[in-house]
């Protein structure tokens, strides 16, 4: 076991660097995520207690660019959406249009987001890191099933647009010139319709596993 480790060590190194693609298409899939509320109050304080975290997956399609060496650049349309499900008991209630439900509430809700991104980052060797900025809208989908003192089951459900802004920050590892595997963090805000959405905004605080291809 000794000699192994010299072995495997010379054999990284011997490694060539995957050689950078040129400008082209670009790809990035994120089949695995996790989106959190944010903490805060006022707009976004409702989500944040109603729900703890849900599922998120995406995808974005665009270009890349190597304007000078090391220095990435893609610009892309993106999309994603993150699947909510929660459950209340007495103490904290979803309210559409002023009417708040429970004692025993249970939801589904969804948000999707589409929209043009911005990453701008640098290429060492087979690393690449980036910031993105992202313009967004928001769709959002909340459906309640609950019970009350008044109805023995209520059905309610509600779907609003709204703008939002998000910016992160992700990191990848060059597998080939073609792919790359890592992950991307990020801040995403939605400022949703204000009338009856039990949402009046959605902040997430999202980290998703992402593939790039570069064709």
């Amino acid at each position: 076991m000794t000699v192994l480790g010299p072995v495997f060590a010379s054999l990284l190194a011997s490694a060539p660097t995957p050689e950078r693609k040129p400008a082209g298409g670009h790809l990035q899939v994120a089949p695995l995520g996790l989106a959190v509320p944010s903490p805060g109050r006022s707009d976004v304080e409702q989500l944040r207690r109603t729900a703890r975290f849900g599922y998120r997956w995406g995808f974005s399609l665009g270009a890349s660019f190597e304007p000078v060496p090391q220095l990435f650049v893609g610009a892309a349309v993106g999309f994603d959406q993150t699947i909510w499900i929660f459950r209340n008991l007495d103490r904290d209630q979803l309210c559409f249009a002023g009417d708040c439900y429970g004692w025993d509430e249970r939801g589904f809700g969804q948000l999707m987001r589409v929209g043009p991104e911005l990453r701008i980052g640098w290429i060492v060797d087979r690393v690449v890191i980036w910031a993105l900025w992202a313009g967004q809208l928001g769709i959002s989908r909340i459906r309640l099933d609950c019970n009350n003192s008044v109805e023995d089951h209520c059905d309610r459900s509600e779907t609003d647009l709204g703008i939002g802004i998000g910016g992160g920050l992700g990191l990848a590892i060059r597998a080939t010139s073609r792919v790359a595997i890592g992950l991307e963090s990020s801040v995403d805000h939605s400022w949703l319709d204000r009338r009856d959405d039990p949402f009046r905004a959605a902040r997430t605080l999202d980290l998703a596993l992402i593939v790039a291809i570069t064709f």
